[in-house]
């Protein structure tokens, strides 16, 4: 059951405007940098893998987390709610469905980014393409995810506009900072950007499963 809703996720997302809009807003940021004075951060590769690509993972994730509120507004929640799913298994699944596609198209503009270049990566960087990187998108849709839950409808647009902002204002941020300097992925930055979205994702889990389906039905209205 857990699989089958997973996979409905996936092929809705992909068929969603939404993963369109989010894939062409990644190469317009792209062709951006490269046409002005930050093009060098997309010359350092590796300092653009470990700060922009996780940037742009939950930027995308962000774009698509908005599935969790309109099932709330179709009223399809509670449809759902009724069903032998649990309310983990629930979040779970659209983490997942909504994770994978995020990641592609992550995946796809590093992997355009390394032909370019034509270099090697270390095995460091690929272990934090293919660990860090999703992990930190799935912590992001897995924390609005629960937030749009537990919080009513108002509430929600009020919180969709304060994350878009804030993650605006921290893209911007990186993107200052990185112009200036270069940085070399190491195990130990690894274990160190692995450390956070293990801790959202846990902590996050642990919420949900302390979560009603009473408490969400509240929040429709």
């Amino acid at each position: 059951m857990l699989k089958v809703i997973i996979w409905k996720e996936i092929k809705e997302t992909i068929r969603d405007r939404n993963m369109l809009s989010s894939a062409l807003s990644v190469t317009l940021l792209m062709v951006m940098l490269n046409m002005t004075a930050f093009r060098q951060l997309i010359a350092n590769l590796e300092t653009f893998i470990l700060y922009m690509a996780p940037c742009i993972g939950v930027l995308v994730g962000f774009s698509l987390s908005y599935r969790f509120t309109r099932e709330k507004q179709e009223g399809t929640i509670e449809t759902l709610l009724c069903t032998p799913l649990t309310l983990k298994e629930l979040w779970l699944s659209k983490v997942i469905g909504l994770t994978i596609p995020s990641y592609v198209v992550t995946l796809a503009t590093v992997t355009i980014l390394i032909l370019i270049r034509g270099h090697g990566i270390e095995e460091t960087v690929a272990v934090y393409i293919l660990l860090v990187i999703p992990m930190f998108i799935a912590s992001a849709i897995g924390l609005l995810g629960y937030l749009q839950y537990v919080l009513g409808m108002k509430q929600v647009q009020m919180l969709n506009y304060v994350v878009f902002f804030t993650l605006f204002a921290i893209l911007y941020a990186v993107v200052r900072k990185l112009s200036l300097e270069t940085t070399t992925i190491s195990w130990s930055n690894i274990c160190l950007a692995l450390m956070l979205p293990l801790i959202i994702l846990t902590t996050t889990y642990y919420l949900v499963a302390r979560l009603s389906k009473e408490k969400i039905i509240l929040t429709i209205n």
